[in-house]
């Protein structure tokens, strides 16, 4: 009878274990607002730098296209404006792609968060549900399924715990290791896309069948042109830095913090779980007398 009490109020706990679960995967805790933050401020950073290096990619098109007009002067001067721009252009193309990869794997890891921080406590409180028949078997304290399952619970409820905290980590460290970095890169390439817009006044104008000014904005265009080649050109090894620097940072940005930190964040929840205290105070379930 005394076996049959304990399995009763073990039941119940479960049950209102279960529903606090339940409830708590509908709203949110107070350490992911943190990490709402992180994932919104390193996503804009990665678009504002991808923005940039497109906006460099861009106007070296432009300038490549316009050899003509931006080096007048002969065969000879179009000649080395490309050996000054195919660099740049290469580079802007390696580092576009380097972004989109980094933003992509930061979109996901954001998605995977949200996912989980629903998920998990509602698995919890499925697995919880799961446990109450096996409560009732004889022998229930030496159980490998009813320890699978404590052991599952409290890996959830770990994995639950250590996403947010895992992701006010990567913001410290992006904090302090890659954001100076990345502004640095973005603010020197900025310079050179800023340009894009005023030497593409010329194009949309003429799109609007505006002629009649011609010569003029020609002009304009041409020597718009030529102060954009002529910062490149002073500047194409500070460009191709900023550039490589931004491509260094993000992959050093994607395997600390979209794969270590998880990684180590998984293996610690696979530590503490492996320890016995889990299911180390089950035998008072046990009916050691006979059927309860």
């Amino acid at each position: 009878m005394e076996l049959s009490r304990r399995k009763v109020a073990t039941t119940l706990a479960i049950l209102l274990l279960s529903l606090g679960f339940g409830l708590l995967s509908t709203g949110k805790l107070s350490l992911d607002s943190g990490a709402d933050r992180y994932f919104s401020e390193t996503l804009k950073e990665a678009a504002l730098a991808y923005a940039a290096t497109r906006g460099v990619n861009a106007v070296v098109s432009v300038l490549k296209e316009s050899e003509v007009e931006v080096s007048p002067a002969g065969v000879g001067v179009s000649i080395a404006a490309g050996q000054i721009l195919d660099p740049v252009d290469d580079m802007t193309e390696r580092a576009s792609s380097i972004l989109v990869t980094a933003i992509i794997a930061l979109g996901l890891q954001k998605i995977a968060f949200e996912i989980a921080g629903v998920a998990a406590f509602q698995l919890i409180a499925v697995v919880l549900l799961l446990m109450i028949p096996l409560i009732w078997f004889r022998g229930v304290g030496k159980s490998p399924w009813l320890q699978l399952m404590i052991r599952a619970c409290a890996f959830l409820l770990l994995i639950r715990l250590l996403l947010p905290l895992s992701a006010l980590v990567s913001e410290g460290l992006h904090s302090a290791v890659f954001a100076p970095g990345i502004d640095e890169a973005r603010g020197s390439l900025a310079l050179v896309s800023s340009r894009y817009e005023e030497m593409n006044a010329f194009e949309e104008s003429e799109e609007d069948g505006l002629f009649s000014s011609l010569v003029g904005k020609a002009g304009s265009q041409v020597e718009s042109a030529r102060h954009a080649f002529d910062h490149i050109a002073a500047n194409v090894e500070q460009i191709i830095g900023s550039l490589l620097e931004l491509a260094t940072i993000y992959i050093a940005l994607f395997v600390v913090q979209v794969l270590v930190i998880p990684l180590l964040s998984l293996l610690l929840a696979y530590g503490v779980v492996k320890q016995p205290l889990w299911t180390g105070h089950l035998g008072f379930l046990d009916n050691t007398n006979g059927p309860g």
